[in-house]
């Protein structure tokens, strides 16, 4: 009798757990933004007589369960903890911890992409660079897994064949290596790009190899901005782990005007304080993802001109170029077709810079 009422007893408390839960979802105030995730949360749908019938309501309210679950985050950790700890799996949600690094499973290479990705910058090339009495480079940023994977254990994308292929594809371009100017410390924990307060040694081989002034590091002024969560924190779901967003600030980088083409808006200095308000503080870097920026250099000793092809590691590197140019423009071809660049730059007599990181290289399709 005892254990039956026991059972009993379980079977109440367990489902009133639930009930209050459900009825917690429902009831509160739902959140806009999953700070965790870095994404909206779901919200409630709008019950209509067709989506209920092509069931569209009811995929949109069991999302919105999900997303507005409460203590939503320590159930998370709890999952990953019991599958990382307890049942020993090497990651969560693709991604794993080494060296004190959160890092994302790369390691099947597209010899294709590579291909593909020089062909691209080729035909950038023809189109406009070529006979203009420009001097034309190239480098690759390697992303963390080069110096956290292989050595851990974990399975790693073969660079060297990666490279091997982009080198004999890239045409009428002199290479600028920075392989052996960092290492997994010079990246965020929690995120895959690197740090900008660590690449003086980057700066120090381009500047050599393209023949540009460039700032002693010591003569910056480093400025804490932000603690900062990135992007492969929240997929471990371990606990707390975090960052800091550094800046690096001269007279140069805070007199920079800096133009960007999509909002038609011109910002003084190149750091974007706007951004700490949004999902992800490492745009403050020349206001992130942006298709075409040009910057200005008041204090430029003399007329020299950049044109730099970039992803995101971009946006921390550029502003550390800046004392070697009057002028730098700024281009991302994932967000801006190549076909209309000639409305937009001019390349003659300017120094041009191909610099892209190992992952999108791995995945060229999203450049245009």
């Amino acid at each position: 009798m005892g254990k039956k009422i026991r059972n009993i007893a379980c079977i109440i408390i367990f489902s009133a757990f639930i009930l209050t839960l459900g009825a917690a979802c429902i009831l509160r105030e739902p959140v806009e933004i999953l700070v965790s995730e870095r994404r909206k949360a779901q919200q409630l749908p709008e019950a209509s007589v067709e989506s209920v019938m092509d069931k569209s309501f009811f995929d949109g309210f069991e999302k919105y369960l999900t997303d507005q679950f409460p203590m939503r985050d320590g159930f998370r950790t709890i999952n990953a903890a019991i599958r990382m700890k307890l049942l020993r799996q090497t990651d969560n949600s693709k991604v794993y911890l080494a060296d004190g690094h959160i890092s994302e499973f790369q390691s099947v290479l597209s010899e294709n992409s590579v291909k593909n990705a020089a062909a691209k910058f080729n035909s950038i090339f023809e189109k406009y660079i070529k006979g203009k009495n420009a001097r034309v480079y190239y480098s690759v940023v390697p992303d963390k897994n080069y110096y956290l994977a292989e050595k851990n254990g974990f399975p790693s994308i073969d660079y060297g064949r990666m490279l091997e292929i982009y080198h004999s594809e890239i045409k009428n371009m002199e290479y600028i290596d920075i392989f052996d100017c960092l290492g997994a410390d010079d990246y965020y924990t929690t995120d895959s790009h690197w740090k900008q307060e660590n690449l003086g040694k980057v700066i120090d081989r381009l500047s050599k190899k393209m023949g540009f002034k460039s700032k002693p590091f010591s003569d910056y002024t480093a400025q804490k901005i932000s603690d900062f969560e990135g992007v492969y924190a929240p997929r471990l779901a371990l606990g707390k782990m975090s960052d800091e967003i550094i800046a690096l600030k001269s007279p140069v980088t805070d007199g920079a005007k800096v133009f960007n083409l999509e909002t038609n808006k011109t910002m003084q200095g190149v750091y974007d304080m706007s951004k700490l308000s949004g999902y992800d503080k490492y745009e403050i870097y020349l206001s992130g993802a942006a298709a075409f920026l040009t910057i200005e250099n008041p204090l430029a000793e003399e007329k020299r001109e950049l044109v730099v092809f970039r992803d995101s590691f971009g946006s921390s590197l550029v502003p550390l170029m800046l004392d070697g140019y009057s002028k730098i423009t700024v281009v991302d071809i994932r967000y801006i077709s190549p076909q209309i660049l000639g409305e937009y730059v001019d390349f003659t007599d300017c120094d041009v810079l191909f610099i892209y990181n190992t992952l999108i290289l791995n995945q060229s399709n999203i450049l245009k």
